[in-house]
């Protein structure tokens, strides 16, 4: 009887084994796939809030856009505004200098370049010649009275 236990007991361990080998080579060609779907649908959910903020921010280079150009602008008119107000600047400076000369030389504070030649010759010919200047001197007493 012990051989007989023996062999059924063999026969049940080899029977075992070939289970067992067939199990292994079962789950050796078994594909194990997790379940990720709680994964993807964190995935999803950042990725549309991702979107969404990105398509936010896509307004806010048309603003900065905006606010480029209408810089650009006003750079531009304040140029033009500058060369108006200073070709005027300009044109006032001189007409003040040309109207403070006139008024100057009514006055007699200032004499023109006409005169300034007739004095510098006067002077010359006096110092060429001293009796004239007694002359002139005289003649010119005589007149203002």
């Amino acid at each position: 009887m012990e051989d007989f236990i023996n062999q059924k007991l063999s026969a049940e361990i080899e029977n075992a084994i070939t289970q067992l080998e067939y199990k292994i080579v079962e789950l050796k060609t078994l594909k194990i796939e997790p379940d990720l779907s709680y994964l993807n649908s964190f995935y999803k959910e950042r990725t549309e809030e991702n979107i969404k903020r990105l398509n936010s921010r896509l307004k806010a280079p048309k603003l900065s856009l905006y606010l480029w150009v209408s810089s650009f602008a006003m750079l531009i008119v304040s140029f033009m505004v500058f060369f108006f107000v200073f070709s005027k600047i300009e044109e006032t400076k001189a007409s003040s200098i040309k109207e403070y000369k006139n008024q100057l030389s009514k006055n007699g504070v200032i004499m023109s370049k006409e005169n300034a030649a007739l004095l510098k010759d006067m002077d010359l010919w006096f110092k060429s010649d001293p009796q004239s200047t007694s002359k002139f001197i005289h003649w010119r007493q005589n007149q203002k009275l």
